[in-house]
């Protein structure tokens, strides 16, 4: 089945959808299983009230006692994304998110602005970076599978976090895209539930697309990776459903890329030419220094708004993001 796309209007996102379809579009003796791929990933792009929940189901250590919490997101507010595309080739869609909450009276909660992740989806790609274990990755060679979606997940500043190939599933009702593969904690478990007991996750994630919304299931198994060992700890369900909301709800979001979006463009460009694929990578935290996404903000704070197309500026600002990511990297 194919995703019908809502095409392009007057507002911003009716310019943004614009531009990625005509950049996208189905060329003569196009594969129609990739371009059924590329509409389903390209209707995940607009406004979006975000629910995450997420819950422990399964104990798997000996002596562990499940966390009865159920991670609701939405419980005093509503968290939205608003979600932009950018074609990098006919077959590379970067989707950048633009996460922040409102109370449940309707009102910005201004400092919750944060650029989430970006999810890059490529088609063919010739390898990707496994997560080996705490702060590590190896690359996996993919050449002799050219037919799989690559799903790279970024950290907030554009670093690894984790990737995994599958192929989209196209000829049932909705399109969907399966995988497995191992990643670090989440940033919801240390950040929002304080958990310091484990490190990893063992990751399966499936991915509907249902045109006006979207969901994510993940069926994951929380992992202490200490000491060459993994110790599964226990099983937990989640899902994250994106309902799709009028553009107007996510002004915030897009306002809020505006004076950043060149920025981030050298960012991940920059980043581009560190993963090469030709060799591990690692990192490191300083001793006494904050974590690197936290670094870069007050580069991209430096920069935001400034004219990149000006040659001295960019190559500062390369600059600056290079020395960051040495600063964090482990050799």
């Amino acid at each position: 089945m194919r995703v019908p796309l809502r095409r392009p209007g007057g507002s911003l996102a009716g310019l943004l959808a614009l531009a990625v379809w005509l950049a996208a579009a189905p060329c003569a003796g196009a594969d129609p299983s990739v371009e059924q791929a590329l509409e389903a990933i390209r209707s995940m792009t607009g406004c979006f009230l975000v629910d995450y929940s997420f819950v422990e189901v399964e104990a798997l250590k000996p002596g562990y006692a499940r966390d009865r919490r159920v991670y609701d997101v939405n419980a005093d507010k509503s968290v939205k994304e608003w979600i932009t595309a950018q074609a990098l080739s006919p077959r590379h869609i970067r989707l950048q998110r633009i996460l922040f909450a409102a109370d449940l009276g309707g009102a910005v909660r201004p400092e919750s602005l944060l650029r989430h992740q970006s999810e890059d989806w490529e088609h063919g790609a010739a390898f990707l970076y496994d997560f080996a274990g705490p702060s590590s990755w190896r690359v996996r060679d993919l050449r002799a599978t050219p037919d799989l979606w690559t799903r790279r997940i970024t950290n907030l500043d554009d670093g690894l976090r984790y990737q995994c190939a599958a192929a989209w599933k196209t000829g049932g009702g909705y399109p969907e895209w399966s995988c497995a593969t191992y990643a670090p904690v989440p940033g919801r478990e240390t950040r929002d539930m304080g958990r310091k007991d484990y490190n990893t996750l063992d990751r399966r994630t499936r991915i509907v697309a249902y045109g006006t919304s979207w969901l994510e299931r993940q069926d994951n198994v929380k992992t202490i990776d200490a000491d060459g060992a993994r110790t599964p700890l226990v099983r937990e369900l989640g899902k994250t459903w994106y309902v799709r909301l009028p553009d107007a709800e996510c002004a915030a979001g897009a306002a809020f890329t505006r004076d950043r979006q060149a920025f981030w463009t050298l960012l991940r460009e920059t980043w581009d030419g560190v993963l090469t694929g030709d060799a591990p990578f690692a990192e490191k935290q300083p001793p006494g220094q904050p974590p690197r996404f936290a670094k870069m903000y007050e580069v991209e704070e430096e920069f935001a708004g400034r004219d990149l197309s000006d040659p001295a500026v960019r190559a500062a600002a390369r600059e600056r993001i290079l020395r960051v990511i040495d600063e964090y990297r482990a050799r």
